[in-house]
């Protein structure tokens, strides 16, 4: 083959080689045809969509009920307290109190709202109950007030008050009157073990919540707003001291006078500290005096002061409560006082002989086997809310009556000992031991004195109790006696004061007092119900499912 034709056949390969590969021929479109769906499918698809439809209503029903509740919440007191004794809840007689207030109330707190809700396990306590007082009832207006940042509205209420406001202090006052108010202070929201609170504040042993032991919030804050509330509370002069002196045995009485005050302080009364010979009490200032068992006798001129302020220039209408006690001296002085009210206390103690009638009690002293204390005079006892509950009398003073009726004047015996009791000598260094029955003693009386002017009643009264200890620290809040209740139920018939309430301490341990994350609220709801609906639908969805 010539050298021409080589070069031709290479060229026409090389040509081929250049060349695209030819396409296959395509084929003709067709028509789909449509698949037709089995009767198990639809059925299926159907099935399907219903249970996608159900799961999107349940859960726009859950996020509408969450919305809903939170906001009930807020409003509404929708929380359940688990806890054993109660502690975030408030009692029925604050609630009904609440519900009928006619005021509007100020719940001022010197304190932003999340440092307040975050200083620990006690102040969030106080946090809820707030927000209690509010959810019950309409005219309780809660704020939170950060002082750093609000100083002006720290200085408006500062200029009512003659204390000192400090962060973390509760003002309760009268929404249009802001110079009608009560400051609380959150440390006095609780009960501390003393031992503790000793070993904390020296040592720096601990911290104060291992210290408290009750809490007494529901005590103080219903205490406030009865006083904010009340357009003429009672004026209460307490004659504690004798030319700046205590005038009582501090050693015995201490804790006993504090009691009185507190007692009738949580119940509305504006109560006051005057010195008998160096302040005023006069019947225009005070409508009811205390006399705290002096250890020394009266001067004349003291007792002239008593006589003008229950005598009130012939109006009368003003009282006086005088509480007699062992570590008394001589009085005479005052026994003349009383002699002219036909009261007289005796020099004895009487105590309780019979072993089974005996009350064991726990008192600021120490331990004791007292007698118990029978109502005589229903009509000063109509606050007690149980009237199973025992009085008990410890260390109590005979009290008799000179007459029964005289001038205008009548006496009545209010509390009873059993007829067990028997009677030893006060300040003698041996005991009775024959312990001879002496029948009952009243160590609680009363004398009313009362005129007719233009034929309207105005009467004015003395009572007196046998024993400071009738108000010990510790039997005073223990909820197993009915001594604060009588106590205030007696003083509230003599002044003439209808509305009171006796709230129980809320006793505290380490148990109840971190089991807030125990506690339920009202979102249990959505928790608990709609969950369990949900899987009720899903439960009926699979069933017919299964039987279509």
């Amino acid at each position: 083959m010539s050298e021409i034709e080589k070069n031709e056949d290479a060229e026409m390969e090389d040509t081929s080689e250049a060349l695209p590969a030819p396409e296959p021929p395509k084929p003709e479109k067709t028509k789909k045809e449509k698949k037709k769906m089995s009767a198990g499918a639809q059925k299926k698809l159907r099935y399907g969509a219903l249970a996608t439809a159900i799961t999107c209503v349940v859960t726009a029903i859950v996020v509408v009920v969450n919305i809903l509740v939170s906001g009930l919440m807020e409003k509404y007191p929708l929380k359940l307290d688990l806890t054993e004794d109660g502690i975030y809840d408030i009692s029925d007689e604050s609630v009904e109190y609440l519900q009928g207030m006619q005021k509007d109330v100020d719940f001022t707190v010197l304190m932003s709202e999340s440092s307040f809700q975050t200083s620990g396990v006690s102040m969030k306590m106080v946090s809820e109950l707030l927000e209690k007082y509010a959810q019950y009832s309409d005219k309780v207006h809660l704020t939170f007030v950060d002082p750093s940042t609000n100083p002006d509205v720290v200085n408006s209420y500062q200029e009512n008050y003659t204390g000192s406001l400090t962060e973390g202090d509760i003002i309760v006052s009268d929404s249009a009157d802001k110079s009608k108010m009560r400051v609380v202070n959150v440390s006095n929201l609780f009960s501390y073990d003393q031992e503790k609170m000793y070993y904390y504040r020296y040592y720096g042993q601990g911290t104060l919540e291992d210290c408290i032991t009750g809490f007494t919030g529901e005590q103080n804050l219903t205490s406030a707003l009865m006083f904010v509330t009340d357009a003429d509370p009672v004026k209460v002069a307490v004659l504690s001291k004798a030319n700046g002196a205590p005038i009582y045995n501090q050693t015995y009485n201490y804790y006993s006078i504090g009691m009185i005050g507190q007692t009738l302080t949580k119940n509305g009364y504006d109560v006051k500290e005057v010195d008998i010979y160096t302040d005023e009490f006069s019947p225009e200032t005070y409508d009811l005096i205390v006399l705290p068992a002096p250890i020394n006798d009266l001067t004349s001129t003291a007792v002239d002061k008593i006589s003008a302020f229950l005598y009130n220039d012939g109006e009368y209408n003003r009282n006086m409560l005088y509480i007699a006690d062992f570590t008394q001296g001589n009085t005479p002085n005052l026994d003349e006082l009383l002699s002219t009210w036909g009261i007289s206390v005796t020099k004895n103690l009487a105590l309780e002989g019979d072993e089974k009638s005996a009350q064991q009690v726990t008192l600021a002293v120490g331990n004791a086997s007292v007698p118990v204390a029978e109502i005589s005079d229903e009509a000063y006892s109509t606050g007690l809310v149980n009237t199973s509950l025992p009085i008990v009398a410890p260390l109590c003073r005979p009290i008799e009556f000179l007459w029964e009726s005289q001038g205008g004047g009548i006496t009545s015996a209010l509390l009873k000992t059993s007829e067990t009791v028997y009677l030893n000598e006060m300040g003698s260094k041996t005991e009775n031991n024959k312990k001879e029955q002496a029948g009952a003693q009243t160590v609680m009386g009363v004398s009313v004195r009362k005129e007719y002017i233009d034929n309207v009643p105005h009467q004015s009264s003395v009572m007196v109790m046998g024993s400071m200890m009738l108000a010990d620290y510790y039997l005073m809040q223990d909820a197993s006696y009915n001594n604060a209740q009588y106590f205030i139920s007696a003083v509230n018939t003599m002044a003439g004061k209808d509305s009171s309430l006796i709230i129980a301490e809320k006793q505290l341990t380490t148990q109840t007092l971190t089991m807030k994350t125990g506690e339920m609220r009202g979102s249990v709801l959505v928790v608990f119900a709609v969950p369990a609906l949900v899987m009720a639908i899903g439960v009926f969805v699979i069933m017919r499912r299964r039987n279509k």
